[in-house]
């Protein structure tokens, strides 16, 4: 009987999923938040999404202002390398996507890398993408100076966080 009792307990604990914790959510990313809040009082945080695994950490910041929309995503990897090949991917991506549609250049001091879209005719919109380090940030708004606005935030917290030696994160 406590063979019989040992081998179902050991398939009940066997068939458990196990707990695995992500990447914590690095301070300078909530301080984003919190200054989107604060700088930006026309735009409400509508919805926040949180994804994390081990080496990765994902979250998108979905603003909303009237009836428009932005947002903020960060990604941060394991390391440069595995930014920089998701980085390249994504450059190939949106190029292929938004190419017809909008016009593609570069910002002045944004990050390692960067590229942005300006949408063509009445839509002014702004999509601003940046690698820094094992970090890659995506911002979207309906103008392109809210865009800039927006990924200015997250350099400088980038940079503070850098300079306080947190890591890579």
């Amino acid at each position: 009987m406590k063979g019989l009792l040992l081998l179902l307990s050991l398939a009940v604990i066997g068939g458990c999923p196990v707990l695995v914790t992500g990447q914590e959510k690095p301070s300078w990313v909530t301080r984003v938040e919190r200054v989107l809040q604060e700088k930006e009082p026309r735009w409400r945080i509508a919805e926040r999404d949180v994804r994390s695994v081990e080496g990765y950490f994902h979250e998108a910041i979905i603003l909303k202002s009237g009836g428009g929309r932005a947002d903020v995503i960060i990604t941060i990897l394991e390391s440069p390398e595995r930014a920089t090949e998701q980085f390249d991917g994504e450059r190939i991506a949106f190029t292929n996507i938004l190419k017809k549609d909008a016009a593609q250049s570069t910002l002045e001091g944004l990050g390692d890398e960067n590229f942005m879209f300006t949408g063509k005719g009445r839509r002014k919109y702004g999509n601003i993408f940046f690698k820094q380090g094992n970090v890659i940030v995506h911002v979207f708004a309906p103008a392109v100076e809210t865009a800039k606005r927006f990924a200015k935030y997250v350099v400088e917290l980038k940079k503070v966080e850098w300079r306080r030696g947190h890591g890579r994160n």
